[in-house]
């Protein structure tokens, strides 16, 4: 029936019921009522309908992901599974199933880690049942001391067990301690240990040191395993499961850990991200051995040492890379171009800089620019000397830049906001210990005063987050780009004395000047910046969005007036 006949039936049977007793605009607001009757009960079905057919649509993609993912997961590519997973929760992070698959494939990635790194495998050789229970001890009194909240202690054995039962069905671990595969085996002994836990009574790290000893000389018994290898797996997934952030760290792990706070490591002079097929090469060091080598971002190592990936595991092969002043090392890599190339180089010293591209962006507004890779040892005094370089080049606005930033120590982001800030909170950090217990205060003596804009992105944490929470919370300057990552904890490192290794250990959240707490929030930008341009014909961005984000916050400060460049500037 057409809209306009429907219409006037309608009309027709009003008037007629009503004998045309009733004036117009009374007839006129029936009709408007009785059509909307009629187009809900045809628009609500069809809603219904297409909302159904919407949640249809997005249970099968989800059963896609879990179907694709339990592929990758049986041929134990935990890190392909991982990435698949996360990026699947960041467009449907209603979706608990998958965080369970994050946990567990991340829990497999950690044991394939460890049993890649040589010195985590000289460490089960040398230790035994008695060694190995004083390091889980050691570990157990730095959480009960220094963890930000109370442990709970039975479920940091079970955590812990259930890190155990992964690394048993673990490739590499099975094949290091050559166990066989038997899954009514595993099962059993499954049932039994959580039925004995179940019964146990377990209030303290001493009942917990108990139950770990049980469990161990259980599993001796049922896998030969050596008690120091279930006592350390059950010791790094209790501490890996206390919270995202905190880890068991290897005796290399801890070195490498000391190289990036105190900005220098002995090495090639790249950061890698390591992937399944190969070692792709993120950020090449000015002046390393890799960059003397034309090695540039982008480049993908395939074999190191005669050894191609993956005929040995991605991980290996980037601990292949390490090795002493003046060794050499033999890679094959391929660059972006496709070409490929075998070079020797030499390990050395690399001095990693915190403080990057400092230059004039625009001379005639007096805008200058400077780059916070992290927050480390020395990053303050970096900061500094290129906030004089600017200074001294006729700076009279500042792009402070901390994408990517993934943070560092705090003490180095509070004396860089410190800069900036004259007086009043930069950050507080709550713990469960008194001593954690702190409030970062700005002074005045030193601050430089101009207009400022910071640029962050969704990579830009911890660290980086105190510093452009204090900015934005001050009303210092402007934070320009996307919500930061969210991480709101503070982490401390601690080396033990019973072997060599540490742990990474969350003691305490941050929260911003105004008492906002970072964790799971972040910094939301003043300005926000979608960093997609929109291509040209030949596929290239225009000169105005190739960085978006960093135009804004220079099209940002020009609008701004300068009053002073700095206030009781001491140099």
């Amino acid at each position: 029936m057409k809209i306009g006949k429907w219409k006037d039936m309608v009309f027709t049977r009003v008037m007629v019921k009503r004998q045309q007793s009733l004036s117009k605009t009374t007839a006129a607001k029936l009709l408007y009522a009785s059509i909307m009757v009629l187009l809900l009960q045809w628009a609500l079905p069809l809603a219904a309908q297409s909302s159904a057919m919407a949640n249809v649509t997005v249970a099968a993609q989800l059963q896609k992901v879990v179907s694709e993912g339990a592929k990758l997961e049986s041929n134990g590519n935990w890190r392909a599974a991982v990435n698949l997973y996360e990026k699947t929760l960041k467009s449907h992070p209603e979706a608990v199933q998958l965080k369970s698959r994050v946990q567990l494939c991340r829990a497999q990635l950690d044991v394939s880690r460890r049993y890649n790194d040589s010195s985590y495998k000289k460490a089960i050789y040398q230790l035994d049942l008695m060694r190995s229970k004083a390091i889980y001890r050691e570990v157990l009194k730095k959480i009960d001391t220094y963890f930000y909240t109370t442990p709970d202690w039975k479920n940091l054995v079970q955590d812990g067990f259930w890190q155990l039962q992964l690394a048993i069905q673990n490739e590499q671990f099975r094949n290091f301690h050559k166990l066989q595969t038997n899954s009514q085996r595993d099962s059993a002994f499954r049932q039994r240990i959580d039925h004995w836990l179940v019964r146990q009574e377990i209030h303290n790290y001493t009942d917990a040191l108990y139950a770990v000893e049980y469990i161990s000389r259980q599993t001796q018994q049922t896998y030969s395993l050596p008690h120091q290898a279930s006592v350390l797996e059950m010791m790094a997934g209790a501490i890996s499961l206390l919270d995202r952030y905190s880890s068991y760290l290897t005796g290399s792990e801890l070195d490498d850990m000391f190289s990036q706070i105190n900005g220098n490591f002995v090495g090639l002079g790249v950061e890698l991200r390591i992937l399944d097929k190969y070692l792709l090469i993120d950020r090449v060091i000015p002046n390393g051995p890799a960059g003397e080598a034309s090695i540039e971002e982008g480049d993908r190592i395939i074999e190191v040492n005669r050894q191609i990936i993956p005929q040995i595991a991605a991980a290996k092969a980037a601990d292949l890379l390490k090795g002493a002043t003046g060794t050499r090392v033999e890679i094959v890599l391929v660059t972006s171009d496709g070409s490929v190339r075998r070079l020797t180089l030499t390990r050395r010293q690399v001095i990693v800089p915190s403080v990057e591209d400092i230059k004039m962006l625009d001379k005639v507004s007096g805008i200058g620019y400077l780059r916070i890779r992290s927050f480390q040892k020395n990053t303050a005094d970096d900061v500094e000397k290129a906030l004089w370089q600017l200074h001294n080049q006729g700076m009279q606005r500042l792009v402070v830049d901390v994408r990517s930033n993934p943070g560092g120590l705090v003490d180095s982001a509070v004396a860089t906001a410190d800069f900036f800030i004259d007086k009043g909170t930069i950050v507080s950090t709550r713990g469960r210990s008194n001593n954690e217990d702190v409030d970062y205060q700005a002074h005045d003596l030193g601050s430089w005063d101009m207009p400022l804009a910071v640029l962050v992105d969704s990579k830009s944490a911890s660290a980086a987050e105190i510093f452009a929470g204090a900015i934005k919370d001050h009303e210092r300057g402007s934070i320009v780009g996307v919500k930061t990552f969210g991480k709101g904890s503070v982490q401390g490192i601690f080396p033990l004395a019973s072997f060599d290794s540490g742990l990474r250990l969350t003691t305490a959240r941050f929260y911003s000047p105004d008492g906002h707490m970072i964790s799971q929030r972040g910094v939301r930008p003043d300005v926000e910046v979608n960093t997609v341009g929109k291509p040209l014909a030949d596929g290239t961005l225009p000169l105005a969005h190739v960085d978006p984000t960093l135009a804004a916050g220079v099209n940002l400060l020009r609008d701004r007036q300068v009053l002073t460049v700095n206030r009781f500037l001491v140099k």
